[in-house]
């Protein structure tokens, strides 16, 4: 009776032979001249990318701006808003010929998006956020009221500049939200404000005190 041939005998043609199907097989889908005819036309991504159109930089036009996109024409300055430069600082974007009207709009439009869910639609605090009273756990802190007999714009004497650098950096637990609203929007906002009962903003530092602090700084 013959007898079997031991497996491990025949093991390493079997790797071999493997290794050779299956380095042919990955050089053929990197090499599309190589590649099986029912394989052409159905490369894995990384074909794509090999066989991708690569341009340098500047051998193209560069496209223009997308809309929304804040050119370096429109930089504004950031301060910190406990320093006199930065409480010092106005509303830019008003003056002679402005419609102070589609200004107070633009700001009311973004406080109710953006601020009413915290400092609630009339700014008098206790938004939804901090709204507990189904029984479901949101935001416990409320956030202070703006407007009002309680506003904290007047019993702390803010400034509108003061207003604006919070809207823009934040405030202890208070994101900021310059990734949400322009500049010309966030001042907007601070325009709005003074429309409602209870805004007075305080006076800001005498330009001087702002002058020199803005120096040091």
């Amino acid at each position: 009776m013959p007898s079997k041939t031991p497996f491990y005998k025949w093991a390493g043609a079997y790797i071999a032979a493997g290794a050779l199907a299956g380095g042919y097989g990955l050089y053929s889908l990197l090499s599309y001249d190589l590649m099986p005819p029912f394989l052409q036309g159905r490369q894995t991504w990384f074909v794509d990318m090999y066989d991708g159109e690569f341009v340098r930089a500047y051998e193209q036009p560069m496209s223009a701006l997308p809309e929304g996109v804040v050119s370096q024409n429109r930089y504004a300055a950031n301060f910190d808003r406990t320093t006199d430069a930065g409480k010092s600082l106005t509303n830019p974007y008003v003056g002679p010929g402005v419609d102070m009207d589609a200004v107070i709009d633009q700001g009311e439009w973004n406080f109710q998006t953006y601020c009413a869910p915290c400092h609630n639609t009339n700014a008098m605090g206790g938004g939804a956020v901090n709204d507990m009273s189904d029984g479901k756990k949101r935001f416990p802190v409320p956030a202070p009221a703006l407007a009002g007999d309680a506003s904290i714009i007047n019993a702390a004497g803010y400034s509108q500049g003061y207003v604006y650098l919070t809207i823009r950096n934040g405030a202890a637990i208070m994101k900021g939200y310059s990734w949400a609203m322009t500049d010309e929007e966030m001042w907007s906002v601070t325009e709005y404000l003074k429309t409602l009962d209870g805004v007075n903003y305080g006076a800001p530092p005498a330009p001087e005190a702002a002058d020199e602090a803005a120096m040091e700084g």
